[in-house]
């Protein structure tokens, strides 16, 4: 038995934030009713922006956002449908949205309308930027409300002359505040067992960026400074280029106890004695540890990456290759641990789709799911519900 069995969820939501995180209460055994527009989810639309299908018949991105979900579509403008929304809501376990405050405010579906009505209810809402403040109805993708305002995109940078901003993140932190919120409903369902009562539960992008930032952000009140360049990094801790021209980017956290195995591991034993490197404190000039960065460089380039990774392995120093996205979706770690799911459409074009990575012991890993198409489940859930339309 899937531990959220007998949760019914009722998601209205767009994007991704919000529909990633019914997606994994679903995967979780939850019975997730996602409510629609006629015009839909803008998200069922997005495929070709990445070059991916977006039809009935095959949607890989929609799909891995919102597969596993009974699809309802109401006109909310519409009194009837606005009743029959509530007669549904009014046996859920679970309201999720990622609609702005006063965009549910004006629907009579903000949390102080709904309390009294349903006090059983877990409200659960993914806002740009949080409840208070300048910002409350500003709208907010992760890109603006978490990597833009947040320092991710300036203080990443490479600081040189020729910086420019990284590339926006695309669902990434969308992604995140996804699973954070799911874990939160979990929690604020185990806490109504005990109360029976509902909750309020919210998290917005902004304030997730806070959170997520911290360990970068901390140090800049007393003098860190982002972005940095890349001498400024340890040299333990920088990517270096290889002679097939492969990246490979060690971390090193306890520099003293390692330092001689990864010379070693790189083919550095000249420098393993040397005092100006051989110890944390002394890369702290800044010449120094130019210096050594620029001394692993050339060590780095002159072997290939399967000549010094297995090294640096072998040593139990953590450090990996560069990837790219393309190789994700054929990755043997990810394949063997169910971290991406194969899936054929009825085209019968077969493709891979990342699932919600938490493994559970009263669970299978979740498999790739098709959504279903616009209002695809309203019949079964009028006649279920017994609804007169």
């Amino acid at each position: 038995m899937k531990p959220l069995e007998g949760i019914t969820v009722v998601e209205l939501s767009t994007y991704i934030a919000a529909p990633s995180c019914g997606r994994i209460l679903a995967t979780q055994g939850a019975r997730v009713i996602k409510v629609e527009s006629p015009r839909g989810d803008v998200e069922r639309t997005f495929g070709p922006t990445l070059f991916a299908p977006a039809t009935d018949e095959e949607n890989p991105i929609y799909d891995t956002l919102n597969g596993g979900k009974e699809a309802l579509m109401l006109d909310l403008k519409k009194p009837r449908d606005m009743e029959i929304f509530h007669e549904i809501l009014a046996k859920a376990d679970v309201f999720l949205s990622n609609n702005r405050p006063q965009a549910l405010k004006k629907m009579g579906l903000d949390y102080d309308s709904l309390e009294s009505r349903y006090p059983g209810l877990i409200y659960a809402v993914l806002l740009g930027y949080g409840e208070k403040g300048p910002k409350t109805n500003y709208p907010g993708f992760d890109a603006i409300a978490m990597f833009a305002t947040g320092g991710f995109i300036q203080d990443m940078m490479v600081d040189s002359d020729q910086a420019y901003p990284v590339y926006l993140p695309m669902g990434f932190g969308d992604l995140i505040c996804g699973t954070i919120l799911s874990g939160a409903i979990g929690t604020a369902l185990y806490a109504r067992e005990k109360s029976g009562k509902g909750d309020y539960v919210s998290l917005s992008l902004y304030g997730a960026a806070m959170w997520l930032f911290s360990v970068m952000s901390t140090g800049t009140q007393f003098g860190y400074q982002w972005p940095r360049g890349r001498y400024q990094g340890g040299p333990m801790g920088v990517p270096y280029k290889t002679k097939d021209n492969r990246w490979i980017l060690p971390v090193v956290n306890e520099y003293e106890r390692y330092w001689k195995d990864f010379c070693l591991a790189v083919g550095a034993e000249e420098i393993m004695e040397d005092s100006r490197f051989c110890t944390k404190q002394a890369t702290f000039d800044p010449k120094n540890r130019e210096d050594c960065i620029r001394y692993f460089e050339t060590c780095f380039a002159g072997k290939n990456a399967d000549e010094i990774l297995p090294k640096l392995v072998d040593a139990d120093i953590i450090a990996s290759e560069l990837g790219h996205f393309k190789d994700n979706h054929s990755s043997e770690q990810a394949l063997v641990n169910g971290y991406m799911s194969p899936i054929t459409y009825p085209n019968g074009d077969a493709v891979t789709l990342a699932v919600p990575p938490v493994k559970m012991g009263c669970m299978d890993m979740p498999a790739a799911q098709q959504a279903r198409p616009i209002g695809a489940d309203n019949e079964a859930i009028f006649k279920e519900f017994g609804i007169d339309v």
